[in-house]
């Protein structure tokens, strides 16, 4: 227990003691950074005040942090936000935690959108299934003359991006629509520029071997595509064509070897003149992009 005088240096150490005993993978930096946020300080300077003794409040505080670390619950939800694409985005369990995957999405749809931005204005962007809303905020940060509508079946998760692109100032341009898939979506002679998505490509195989903080923690929805993962292609891709203009691009990223069974996909519409993958940081093949003929 942390009881009397408790400094820095005491507190590190039994934080990190308390996790490795619980099975936690990173039991010094997940310490590290959860007295950081309770002392609302940055990691450097806790180690410059190792000599600070935590105040009654603060020592609470860490308590409870670590005993909800110990139970598995990930870090980002104990602090109630993650930085991506050096913003930092409120976070629940209601929405995935994001992953640094999907930078590699949101570099390819700021690439297109900024060469779309130089012919047409304003360039009009749908993300399908947007969670956090942490790719629409970051893209409306990046190119500010977008036009985004950004769909989640989950009315929880949509409460979650407002939030997000209030924090961002991004709420003057994007409109969060609750809705499953594209079935909103049905308004005749309205074309988008970007279809994107980071849609669930976990299979039911896969969810079986996630390690506690996601089987635990995170929701299912927004994993798991069907027994193969690719229920949520199988679902929007053929519709997807219908939606964008000619020139514009659909953008998706994919799990681990699922680029090779989406790009097929992707061809088999005929609604498309190019289709490429795009690796991410660890080589593989993480985004699918094709541009509508």
């Amino acid at each position: 227990m942390l009881e009397g005088k408790v400094t820095i240096t005491y507190a590190l150490q039994w934080g990190s003691e308390q996790l490795r005993a619980s099975g936690v993978e990173t039991p010094q930096l997940d310490a590290e950074v959860l007295l950081a946020h309770c002392l609302h300080l940055d990691r450097t300077t806790i180690y410059l005040s190792r000599g600070r003794c935590l105040n009654q409040e603060e020592r609470v505080s860490y308590l409870r942090s670590v005993e909800r670390r110990k139970r598995r619950e990930p870090v980002a939800y104990i602090m109630g936000g993650k930085e991506f694409h050096s913003l930092q985005f409120k976070l629940t369990p209601a929405v995935l935690i994001p992953r640094p995957e999907t930078e590699t999405l949101v570099e390819e749809i700021v690439r297109e959108g900024r060469a779309l931005a130089k012919r047409r204005h304003p360039v009009r962007m749908l993300e399908v299934g947007t969670g956090s809303g942490i790719i629409a905020v970051s893209i409306a940060h990046e190119i500010p003359t977008l036009s985004l509508i950004a769909t989640d079946s989950s009315l929880e998760a949509v409460t979650v991006a407002k939030e997000n692109s209030l924090l961002h100032k991004g709420e003057s341009h994007i409109l969060f629509v609750v809705a499953h898939y594209l079935h909103a979506l049905t308004v005749k002679n309205y074309f988008f520029d970007l279809v994107v998505s980071n849609p669930p490509y976990l299979s039911t195989a896969d969810w079986e071997k996630v390690a506690p903080e996601i089987a635990q923690y995170e929701p299912y929805s927004a994993l798991v595509a069907g027994d193969d993962g690719v229920e949520f292609y199988r679902a929007v891709v053929p519709d997807a064509g219908r939606l964008l203009g000619s020139g514009g691009w659909l953008l998706l990223e994919v799990g681990s070897g699922q680029a090779e069974v989406v790009s097929a996909m992707i061809k088999d519409t005929g609604d498309f003149i190019q289709v490429l993958s795009v690796k991410d940081l660890a080589g593989i093949p993480r985004v699918v992009k094709a541009q509508k003929k």
